[in-house]
């Protein structure tokens, strides 16, 4: 369970990937993080980070290339996924102790295998909201709906590159408020006030 609940860090990754059978031998590899830090109180990012990742497992094919805009070249000095655990727990130290969102559930799952895969402790904590199926609950849609789908019904356009990790998560973030504006404000003793979620 989240011990902090003054923020909330909406994360989206893009990973290696073709159109069509996955080439023998590689995996899909996290390629490019967004991290968005979205506080609660002011409903307002108090900061939001980017970060390339060199594959080591896999190659970026032209086809990621096209829908991501990430080249191989660009990749060959960055940092491989233990670096960047490494540089992103000295940046935010007490991550585990917070929720963290993606739109969906592949992002959590990737970022599980990617951390086994390398041996190392999960990034996050515990709690993870899915705001795909958060934003379908609110909203009572049939089923869940893509990013794309979820803004136009919100009649927000698109900001940025869509596939780029950090424009993803900022789009997802204002989907996310969105969904908190469905909930309950909440005004504290000092007249600040603190947005709830309803589930």
């Amino acid at each position: 369970m989240a011990r902090k609940l003054d923020r909330v860090y909406i994360v989206d990754i893009e990973a290696t990937c073709w159109k069509e059978k996955r080439p023998d031998g590689q995996i899909s590899e996290i390629i490019q993080v967004g991290i968005v830090e979205f506080d609660l109180p002011s409903g307002s990012i108090s900061s939001k980070v980017s970060h390339n990742i060199r594959p080591q497992y896999s190659k970026v094919s032209e086809f990621c290339t096209e829908l991501t805009g990430i080249s191989a070249g660009e990749l060959e000095g960055e940092k491989n996924f233990s670096e960047f655990l490494d540089m992103t727990k000295e940046r935010f130290p007490h991550l585990k102790n917070y929720t963290w969102a993606s739109y969906g559930d592949y992002d959590r799952k990737h970022l599980k295998e990617m951390s086994d895969l390398h041996k190392r402790p999960y990034l996050f904590g515990r709690t993870h909201i899915n705001i795909k199926n958060l934003f379908a609950l609110k909203w009572g849609l049939k089923k869940e709906v893509g990013m794309r789908k979820a803004l136009r019904i919100l009649n927000k356009e698109l900001v940025g590159q869509h596939h780029n990790a950090l424009d993803d998560a900022l789009n997802i973030t204002e989907i996310f408020k969105a969904c908190l504006q469905k909930g309950v404000i909440i005004e504290k003793a000092d007249g600040s006030k603190i947005f709830h979620c309803i589930y």
